[in-house]
């Protein structure tokens, strides 16, 4: 059963029924979002904001894929990130990489395991 910690992020089917959910958080007492995605059967979260230009990945168009499905990708500029570790693999931001958030699975339901984690809405 989740503890007091665990913030609901959503439940894996709807996850498996979108290719991606965003939530309003507030990360480390600032206002964001939060982007949560499977990638091969795996479930990750970051903070959806590239750091090249302070946007959401999904800013300019409903996609936080390239059109390989190998990489996030930021929908204003077309920087690419690892899904797995949120390294930036364009020049310009080469190693940088997204905030990543900890999930934990309890059934069917993901939820955020971050201390500095509130939901917003």
């Amino acid at each position: 059963m989740a503890n007091d910690k665990l913030k609901p992020a959503c439940t894996r089917r709807e996850l498996n029924e979108a290719s991606y959910v965003t939530r309003n958080i507030r990360f480390e007492k600032l206002p964001t979002s939060a982007i949560i995605f499977a990638f091969e059967g795996i479930a990750y979260a970051y903070i959806n904001h590239c750091m090249h230009m302070h946007r959401p990945l999904n800013c300019e168009q409903d996609a936080i894929f390239d059109d390989t499905g190998q990489y996030l990708r930021c929908s204003m500029h077309g920087f690419i990130f690892d899904p797995k570790t949120g390294e930036c693999q364009s020049p310009v931001c080469k190693g940088q990489r997204l905030q990543a958030l900890r999930l934990e699975e309890v059934d069917d339901t993901l939820y955020f395991a971050e201390k500095h984690l509130t939901l917003i809405d």
